[in-house]
């Protein structure tokens, strides 16, 4: 019978952490890689079955990737610290592995954010399908400093079954997040020497909110709707001022 390994990175999430583990204490193996904790986050994980790595921080595919390679099962379920899989996504999981379809490779679930006190389901959050279970040696993290991803080699199904996302905590913490992942993703693409485009910083995020308010019908969420969109508008134009700043101390 099928055996799965759930992965995941941490770094001082003793808040959010019983929950996701909770979601997976039927895995046959909880493989964590901690980047150094100073709460309880190792001692939680410890708590409830996990092996326990800490390691310094090489980035999020890198880190993740660490950790994968300690896995040892034939399936692997990624999950991050503030995420939580529902009963039906366990379910499905618990199934599909005992199925062992040698058609499939991969498997990609629907991840429903909470934010701001309310489950959102339009716009560009809703349905963010991502990626989660695949067969142990098929798939791989890629990317740099942020917005990892897996690639899989073979066939992914997509399924309905969702994943929570427990996300920012609040609109300050969202801010300082949005400012990290907009420095990340502009010192990756000013290494791939991508150029600044005017264009870009001018078009993209009008362009940003239109897509996730009107096309995605962001505005079914209302207020929250209208402010999701309008913040991935300005984590876009942020993206593209950074650019524009690597660029200008470039060429001094």
């Amino acid at each position: 019978m099928s055996s799965v390994s759930v992965i995941l990175i941490t770094k001082n999430e003793e808040e959010d952490l019983p929950r996701c583990l909770d979601s997976v204490h039927w895995a046959d193996e909880i493989v964590v890689v901690d980047s150094g904790s100073t709460d309880k986050t190792a001692e939680i994980a410890q708590g409830r079955g996990a092996r326990v790595f800490v390691e310094t921080w090489k980035g999020y595919a890198a880190q993740k990737n660490s950790c994968l390679k300690k896995a040892t099962r034939e399936w692997v379920v990624s999950i991050d610290a503030d995420e939580e899989l529902t009963e039906e996504a366990q379910s499905d999981i618990r199934l599909l592995v005992q199925k062992n379809d040698p058609s499939v490779d991969g498997y990609a679930f629907r991840r429903k954010v909470f934010y701001l006190g309310k489950w959102i389901t339009h716009g560009d959050w809703y349905p963010d399908y991502v990626l989660r279970l695949w067969r142990r040696g098929k798939g791989a993290f890629e990317g740099k400093r942020v917005h990892e991803s897996v690639k899989v080699e073979g066939k992914v199904r997509y399924l309905r079954s969702e994943i929570l996302h427990y996300t920012y905590k609040d609109l300050e913490d969202q801010g300082v997040r949005m400012d990290k992942y907009a420095k990340l993703w502009a010192e990756d693409q000013f290494e791939k020497r991508r150029p600044f485009i005017w264009s870009d910083l001018y078009l993209r995020p009008p362009l940003r909110f239109l897509r996730g308010f009107v096309l995605k019908f962001g505005w079914l969420d209302g207020w929250r709707g209208l402010l999701i969109a309008w913040l991935c508008a300005k984590e876009v134009s942020w993206k593209y001022r950074r650019l524009r700043e690597l660029w200008q101390r470039a060429e001094k």
